[in-house]
Parts: C-alpha cells; structure tokens; sequence
C-alpha cells in the first residue's frame, strides 16, 4: 500500500471511529472504507433538497425521507441530477419524536459523500452514520474536506461557513480515489460476518473473499 494511501485509510478510520461513537450501545460494527466501498449498492456525491418524516403502516417508529439531487456517481448506475431518498430511522412529527443517536441527520443544502445500500426498494445509508460524511470546502484551495457533522433535524438550512474544519484534514478526492482504485481493481475486504448484512449478500462476500485468498479457513459456515 502507498505511503499516501496508508495515511488517507488511518485518517478516514479516526472519522468513521468518531462517527460512530455515539453509537457505543447498539450492535453496529466499524467499517473501514473498503468495506463501505464493497457493501455499497451506490457510493454518490449530492446536495440535500428536502426532508420529510413519516411513518409507514405497521411501524411503531419515525423514519425520515431526504431527498437528495446528486452531483457525481462514483459507484451504481445513477443520473448524474437525479432525485433520490435516502430513509433512516428517526424523526418529529406531531409532537412524538424517534430519535436513534447512531443515525444520520441532514440538512438542506448540505453537501454529501454517501455510501448507500437498497433494501426493500429503499435507500439507507450503510452502517448508519458511517455511510454519511459531510464535505466542506476549504476557503484557501477549494477542496472539499470531510468533516463530522449531525445538523439538528428541522434545521431550514446547511451553513458550510459555521463549520470549523479540524486542524488534520481528509480530503473527500482523496477517498473518492481511493473507492475507485478499489472498484476498478475488482477489490474484496477480507470476509468477516456483519451484523445485518443480508444473507445473499454475505454468501456473495464469503465467495468473492475465499476466491481472493481473503477468507480466514476457521470460518466454517459463517461461524468460528
């Protein structure tokens, strides 16, 4: 692994290591960018239109609906311009509120890099907020940095300007580099079992992994 490649992969782990914090009491597993790449249905840069919340018939809980108009397709078969939703769980409505620390919030007219998967005909950002990172552009070059960033839900609008980027910086061309090195080398993570991957999709992983030489040979059946 280059020099420059070791360096962006330990910085995204300290961020994915801060997005995920707050979530210390759920079952969610860290995932490193690989992973994230691998699991992803589509991996896009986009801008937050709007966001609705509702509850779906037999659901006890509040999900919300952002819409998203996206700006660049790194991974999937997407319009570059394209609408779509991306539904977590939480939300207020009416004056009930669910509310997830795991998940990610937007805001309009936020700048995004996603990491998506589909389930059920729905788009949902893979490991919750580690799907979701924030890009700020950076006053002197223009880059745009990845920063850690939950907008308070209801919030009319992103200000990109109140955001104070950290000292250290993760450049979001940096890692989307990185997603299509791994894409275009047909890369596979070494298998290890997810909490809430899909079945088909860990069999899919299993498989790919044992044929790149990445399955550990104490898995036996998806146990060890």
């Amino acid at each position: 692994m280059e020099p420059n490649r070791r360096i962006v992969s330990a910085l995204l782990l300290l961020l994915l290591l801060a997005l995920a914090a707050p979530a210390a009491a759920t079952t969610m597993v860290q995932l490193d960018l690989s992973e994230l790449t691998w699991i992803a249905d589509l991996v896009i840069e986009a801008e937050v239109v709007s966001d609705q919340v509702e509850r779906m018939p037999g659901q006890e809980y509040l999900q919300t609906a952002t819409r998203v108009r996206v700006t660049r397709v790194i991974k999937g078969e997407l319009e570059e311009s394209a609408l779509v939703d991306v539904v977590e769980p939480g939300g207020r409505l009416a004056g009930e509120e669910t509310h997830l620390p795991s998940a990610p919030t937007f805001a309009p007219q936020e700048r995004v890099l996603l990491f998506l998967e589909e389930r059920d005909g729905e788009l949902s950002c893979i490991g919750l907020s580690q799907g979701k990172l924030t890009l700020i552009a950076e006053q002197d070059t223009g880059r745009d940095v990845v920063v850690k960033v939950s907008p308070p839900r209801g919030a009319a609008r992103f200000d990109e300007a109140a955001v104070t980027l950290p000292a250290r910086r993760l450049y979001a061309d940096e890692i989307v580099e990185r997603v299509r090195q791994d894409l275009e080398m047909g890369f596979v993570p070494e298998y290890r079992r997810i909490p809430g991957l899909p079945a088909a999709k860990d069999a899919r992983f299993r498989s790919e992994a044992a044929a790149a030489g990445k399955l550990d040979p104490r898995w036996n059946g998806g146990e060890r």
